[in-house]
């Protein structure tokens, strides 16, 4: 629910950013992704300190997720600029190694909440997320682009 607004609203703003005489999409695709992926680790970290209030623990984590949906905008759809005619078997490739991250999450939580299921052990937890977020960030800042690529012409 908390993506469904922000992928909207992100994909316009992106759109935007992108028309003629503004910036480039490769400029746009990094800075969405830094500003998208920043503030979704941030809020995961500042939700390992709230304690026990749940509902501002909620609305942190819907915050989180709202972050997370600019990503959405900008970074799903990066796959077309790259490579047009074959979007489909890119597409399929990030989505299959995006699966394994998902199926592996339990796993790691698994192994942090072990033991007691603590506070400190659930910090952890969203530390460990947030950190993914930053190198997916820095890596799709150095690396990434919205050029299309040679190889897809």
């Amino acid at each position: 629910m908390a993506t469904i607004f922000t992928t909207a609203l992100g994909g316009v703003a992106v759109d935007w950013l992108r028309s003629p005489g503004r910036l480039s999409t490769t400029v746009v695709r990094k800075s969405a992704c830094a500003l998208s992926f920043a503030s979704t680790g941030a809020l995961l970290v500042g939700v390992g300190y709230v304690g026990c209030d749940r509902t501002l623990a909620v609305a942190i984590l819907f915050a989180a997720l709202a972050c997370a949906g600019v990503a959405v905008a900008s970074i799903a759809v990066n796959q077309l600029d790259l490579a047009p005619l074959h979007a489909g078997k890119v597409m399929g490739l990030t989505l299959g190694f995006s699966t394994l991250a998902a199926i592996l999450a339990p796993l790691a939580v698994g192994a942090l909440t072990y033991e007691r299921s603590t506070r400190d052990e659930w910090r952890k937890v969203f530390f460990l997320a947030a950190a993914i977020y930053a190198v997916g960030a820095a890596v799709f800042v150095v690396f990434g682009s919205g050029d299309r690529q040679s190889w897809a012409e």
